[in-house]
């Protein structure tokens, strides 16, 4: 068990959970350590650079991506607000352009939403299944 003692005030506390074997391979009992520690905040300050350091590479990879495929025109209406998050986007050198800063956040919208789209998709797919037999009746009724 971990000893338990009072933390200062400002003092990080990193709790890290352990799974220890109980008897069988099969027993597994969670464990709770609490430290505070220059090398463990070193070393989560290190991962944190790790990360920040791979940001600028993952959201090239999400930009490239969802550039690659445009091939279709779609005009569209926006507030203020979002005219100005397009324009910031042109700004800051992200993107080229309004239609690009559009699409991609068009892009990173329908992902975010990928649960959703599914449904509609399923939703759409029955919709035109029963279309697809109201026609079949409607055919048969009227050759009678």
């Amino acid at each position: 068990m971990p000893e338990k003692r009072d933390f200062e005030e400002g003092e990080i506390v990193i709790e890290e959970k352990v799974l220890k074997d109980v008897g069988t391979t099969t027993d597994r009992v969670e464990v709770t350590q609490k430290k505070a520690s220059g090398d463990r905040l070193e070393g989560l300050a290190s991962q944190v650079r790790e990360l920040a350091q791979k940001i600028p590479e993952s959201i090239g990879k999400a930009i490239e991506s969802a550039l690659s495929a445009r091939e279709h025109v779609v005009m569209v209406r926006v507030n203020d607000e979002s005219l100005t998050k397009l324009d910031h986007l042109v700004e800051a050198g992200i993107f080229k352009s309004r239609s690009e800063s559009a699409a991609f956040l068009i892009s990173e919208g329908i992902k975010a939403q990928a649960a959703l789209f599914e449904r509609i998709s399923n939703k759409i797919e029955e919709i035109n299944k029963l279309r697809g037999e109201l026609k079949n009746i409607v055919g048969q009724e009227v050759k009678r």
